[in-house]
């Protein structure tokens, strides 16, 4: 009934081209192969050199790698997360990146992409130190662009689940990356549904919010029986300087997001015709976003991007403790999935895809590259979701 309207979809009939995971998998493996090729030409021997040439060519070499030595000392001077290795079972294996796990201020953040030929959805435990207090049901991005979650009990066992039952998704790609969610309720200030709305129990925590120097983390589950999608105000201390639209889990791992206000009050959205997954189930776990513009780095545009105005947030970067954030919303007339080029401190060490919010509250992802270049991806189909609207809030990872 109340299905999402973003404040400006004139360029949703624009037609575009599709971006899904296997233009990002064409993507790395070509650069797999131009890595191949250039190692192999590298360890040609090099015949019929003079000996002061090779010498000089010694020198050279030592004083490119020093110079090489400082340049990557001077990008990577920005905070790296301290990770451990998660132990996959089951058959599940990593994809590309370890997964692997860390913690900081209470506040526990995946990283990695995991795959299974398999069917058993228990993909690992989280170590005891970052296991969560309550039930988290937490989104994340899997093969196709298409949406899925990881539910993680108190015990830690995390158990992997794609919308619509689609198992096929879940095993060829589960991405880890950007997922987080918080340890337990210290320092968390209780929130009181409104409109109908209630906790949702059976083992998930009450709603409640935390600012960690200026970034608010959300907890817990709500649901409700009624129509009303106005579902929480929050704390003046807590609210964004700018309407926000985060990214949330929905029943039968669905899609959905908060539309989160100035004044605080946080309005559950959903894709056309499907209220009935948020009112079942509206997850807070995984839900984050920056308070202000504080601290944070402007990003350039490239491609034919725009900040997408309207009330909300230029887009920009901002890295705390290893853990890269993004603001602000982005939209475009044009086809080209390249938004812009995140700063030297604030790339990853690897490919990462990150879940985000487009036009309609509907699914779509950051394919992060080490270079810093930052591609949107969309499923099938759901390129002028982003053309309309790209929102780059509570979108995360560790470096």
């Amino acid at each position: 009934m109340f299905a999402a309207q973003d404040q400006d979809d004139r360029r949703a009939g624009v037609r575009g081209l599709t971006r899904n995971h296997h233009g990002a998998l064409a993507r790395r493996l070509r650069r797999a192969a131009v890595g191949a090729v250039c190692a192999a030409s590298v360890a040609l021997p090099l015949a019929g050199a003079a000996a002061a040439q090779a010498a000089t060519t010694a020198t050279a070499a030592t004083m490119t790698t020093a110079a090489t030595a400082t340049t990557k000392a001077t990008a990577t001077t920005k905070a790296v997360a301290t990770l451990t290795p998660l132990n996959l079972v089951n058959g599940w294996t990593n994809y590309g990146l370890y997964a692997a796990v860390t913690n900081i201020n209470g506040i526990v953040h995946l990283r990695g992409e995991i795959t299974t030929k398999g069917t058993n959805p228990v993909a690992f435990t989280l170590p005891a130190g970052d296991r969560p207090a309550a039930r988290v049901y937490v989104p994340v991005d899997m093969c196709g662009n298409t949406n899925g979650r990881l539910d993680i009990k108190p015990t830690g066992v995390a158990t992997v689940e794609a919308e619509g039952s689609d198992w096929a998704n879940a095993s060829c790609f589960t991405s880890l990356d950007g997922a987080s969610f918080a340890a337990s309720a210290s320092s968390f200030t209780p929130l009181t549904p409104e409109n109908g709305w209630t906790s949702y129990g059976s083992g998930t925590a009450s709603p409640a919010a935390r600012n960690i120097s200026g970034i608010v983390y959300l907890r817990g589950a709500i649901k409700t029986p009624g129509t009303n999608p106005a579902a929480l105000t929050l704390p003046a201390g807590d609210r964004p300087a700018t309407e926000v639209f985060v990214a949330a889990d929905m029943c039968k791992a669905t899609n959905g997001r908060l539309d989160i206000a100035p004044n605080g009050t946080v309005t559950v959205e959903t894709p056309a015709g499907s209220w009935a997954n948020a009112s079942c189930f509206t997850s807070l776990d995984g839900v984050s976003f920056a308070t202000s513009a504080n601290s944070f780095t402007p990003l350039t545009l490239e491609n034919g991007w725009t900040s997408y105005g309207s009330g909300m947030a230029a887009p920009a970067v901002r890295n705390t403790s290893g853990i890269v954030h993004l603001e602000g919303a982005i939209q475009t007339n044009g086809t080209n999935g390249g938004a812009f080029t995140l700063p030297p401190g604030d790339r990853p060490s690897a490919y990462f895809t990150v879940k985000a919010d487009l036009c309609g509250a509907n699914n779509g992802s950051l394919f992060i590259e080490p270079s810093g270049v930052v591609v949107v991806e969309t499923p099938a189909g759901g390129w002028p979701n982003a053309q309309c609207l790209t929102s780059l809030d509570g979108v995360s990872f560790a470096r």
